[in-house]
């Protein structure tokens, strides 16, 4: 008795009260968001024009083979929030739209605390710190691509930004046990991005 009436109350105070947008991280841990710009070795492409077999160049200064691409697609309906980048930011040429759980690698610029790793692994959501970098919530359809490789590799988006990809034996979704960059959770990421942007400004 009780529920059905406390049923009845919420439904009416849902259709009195206006209703904020909710804030719901996009269900893919990673991946490329279609429109990014990748650079192959055919120059730069969108990441949603590359095929098994083209190759990208990589952070350390090789071209990698794409073995696998897995593709996802983010619906509207779902209220998804990416993460907005704008050009100039974080080395990017032009504005960029990030899974909240794709990983950047960020230059620790020799940060005390992380002993002498020259970069650290950060979640996108972590750069919801910087007032800059805002939530977005797209009204289409948005594909996500993994391209997956022999190795976990770091590739490179709109000129400068340095995304993380997964080996083929990883899989799209999962972070390598053993990766050879050290990894920052969220929150850990952002104290080091609110410390090292105190240290840019100084």
């Amino acid at each position: 008795m009780f529920m059905q009436d406390f049923a009845k109350l919420t439904t009416e105070f849902a259709l009195v009260m206006p209703r904020s947008r909710p804030v719901i991280p996009a269900p893919v841990i990673g991946g490329i968001v279609a429109g990014t710009m990748v650079e192959s070795e055919n120059g730069w492409a969108n990441v949603e024009t590359l095929r098994v077999g083209d190759k990208v160049h990589t952070l350390d200064g090789g071209l990698a083979r794409i073995l696998g691409l897995d593709r996802r697609t983010l619906a509207p309906e779902a209220e998804v929030s990416l993460i907005h980048v704008p050009g100039g930011r974080y080395d990017a040429c032009s504005d960029l739209l990030l899974v909240p759980g794709q990983h950047l690698l960020i230059a620790t610029l020799d940060a005390a605390n992380l002993g002498t790793a020259p970069y650290v692994l950060v979640p996108a959501i972590a750069l919801t710190s910087d007032a800059d970098v805002r939530r977005s919530f797209p009204d289409h359809k948005i594909e996500v691509i993994t391209p997956l490789f022999g190795d976990e590799e770091i590739v490179f988006a709109n000129s400068g930004v340095l995304l993380h990809c997964p080996s083929i034996v990883d899989g799209a979704g999962r972070y390598p046990d053993a990766s050879f960059f050290p990894r920052l959770d969220a929150a850990q990421a952002r104290a080091f991005l609110l410390r090292r942007a105190a240290r840019l400004a100084a």
